[in-house]
């Protein structure tokens, strides 16, 4: 692992979340969405998905690493099943390890349809507390299948300490329904929007945040727009490029904090 970018709120590792995580902590807010495997599904029992391919076609994550998935470039989203549960609870497990006493894991994934089952994000959690389940309302869906109506939400669960409380009554009002737009200008693959980390934020009031799937940063752009310190830990260099530009942006005074 090595410091790729650094400013005086942003530090930016380049490596494997596994290796960096174990030396950070006291972190009050980590706000995350890690790779979804798109092209594999736990139903392979069930008849739904054989062999990475949906009954259905499965074409729009055909993606272009010859497997299937979103196609990031250091990562195949088409991981064997019970090896991607396995990662998300050694991530979520250092992750936890990583904050204060007051912290908490903002986790943001999505359950998934085919065939006529649902799935649900629960089985990624490795028995950590779970204080509460966010839905994020996207605006629309494109997976019509007479089978079920098309999921127009993802999850944000939020995985708790104890002393873990939101900056004050008055931020409870946000809901436990987030309405926000897709990114729709993003080079990245597979961003969130910068409204979900940006309302994390606003009603945690953090001094110090972490998301060690940084992505393009969105999570780090938020924190540096409200005047937070934060980390990010990200294994593409080529992400971590568009992150460095990013951060190298002027600050945005999203909720009034000084620039």
């Amino acid at each position: 692992m090595s410091v790729y970018y650094q400013d005086e709120s942003v530090t930016l590792y380049h490596g494997d979340s596994l290796d960096v995580l174990p030396s950070i902590s006291g972190v009050d807010l980590i706000v995350t969405s890690p790779p979804y495997n798109l092209k594999v599904m736990p139903w392979e029992p069930l008849g739904h998905w054989t062999n990475g391919q949906s009954k259905g076609g499965g074409g729009k994550w055909s993606g272009s690493d010859g497997k299937g998935g979103i196609a990031y470039t250091d990562h195949e989203d088409s991981m064997p099943w019970t090896e991607y549960v396995e990662w998300q609870h050694s991530i979520l497990n250092a992750c936890w390890g990583s904050l204060s006493d007051k912290g908490a894991i903002y986790y943001n994934h999505k359950p998934r349809l085919a065939g006529t089952q649902v799935w649900l994000p629960l089985e990624l959690n490795p028995n950590l507390p779970m204080r509460q389940i966010i839905i994020w309302a996207r605006a629309g869906g494109m997976n019509y299948n007479p089978t079920a109506y098309v999921p127009t939400h993802e999850w944000i669960m939020v995985l708790a300490k104890e002393k873990f409380r939101l900056k004050s009554k008055g931020a409870a009002g946000a809901g436990d329904v987030w309405r926000i737009n897709q990114d729709s200008d993003n080079k990245h693959p597979a961003p969130f929007p910068i409204g979900i980390p940006a309302l994390a934020i606003e009603t945690t009031a953090p001094k110090l945040i972490l998301d060690p799937f940084a992505g393009s940063g969105t999570t780090l752009r938020a924190a540096k727009d409200a005047g937070v310190k934060s980390i990010g830990i990200e294994k593409s260099e080529a992400y971590c490029e568009m992150i460095a530009k990013r951060m190298s942006q002027e600050v945005l005074d999203i909720f009034g904090a000084a620039s």
